[in-house]
């Protein structure tokens, strides 16, 4: 099994993670950025209001959404190029509950993914102060440009997992989490377990590892 799957990152208009206002994805097959695919979307309806401080953040505004598509038209577009790949997200305890959210408000089911998070990953390969993502884009030497634009933030994600596996050798993204010490999250219709940090009874092997902190 190659190094393959689907970096994904997600704005919202306020603070509901169901209130999408643009998607990025990035597409990672055999190591390597194949392609990225992003879109501005209208927020589910009644959750379609902007907070000053999101718009702080992203600088996306409602004019911004004239003409483009609603979640509940977009969704089928996102799922379709998740399908047959594990997702990665830098701080998946946002992202997929956006999927959570955003699915359920439109009555779509929960699609079935496994998934890992480059946050909880870099916490384990960076020795940093801080572990957001421009900081982590830093200490891989991976050039984050326009920062919060979805698109621009999945890609990072997915160069810094990239990077990651590189670090200790690992040829598909079940080994980087093992041999981080992290757990799979897997989300399915009605089901949700959370990627997290696993204790183990058994150091994880230096070897394979050689810049764990």
């Amino acid at each position: 099994m190659a190094l393959d799957f689907v970096a994904i990152d997600f704005e919202t208009a306020n603070r509901s993670p169901a209130s999408v206002c643009q998607v990025g994805l990035a597409l990672v097959r055999d190591g390597r950025v194949g392609q990225t695919w992003g879109s501005l979307v209208r927020p589910p309806c009644g959750l379609d209001w902007f907070d000053p401080a999101c718009t702080q953040v992203h600088g996306i505004v409602e004019r911004d959404l004239d003409g483009q598509p609603s979640f509940e038209r977009v969704w089928p577009e996102i799922n379709k190029r998740l399908r047959g790949y594990p997702l990665v997200a830098h701080n998946t305890a946002f992202d997929i509950l956006v999927i959570r959210e955003a699915t359920a408000v439109c009555d779509y089911d929960w699609p079935s993914v496994e998934y890992g998070c480059s946050l909880l990953l870099a916490r384990r390969r960076y020795d940093l102060p801080m572990h957001t993502l421009d900081a982590v884009a830093e200490a891989a030497g991976i050039a984050l440009v326009n920062h919060h634009d979805a698109v621009a933030d999945a890609l990072a994600c997915a160069l810094i997992t990239i990077d990651m596996a590189q670090r200790v050798s690992a040829v598909n993204l079940d080994e980087l989490l093992r041999f981080s010490g992290i757990a799979w999250g897997r989300l399915a219709p009605g089901t949700h377990e959370a990627c997290h940090p696993v204790k183990t009874h058994t150091p994880i092997d230096t070897a394979l590892s050689p810049t764990l902190f």
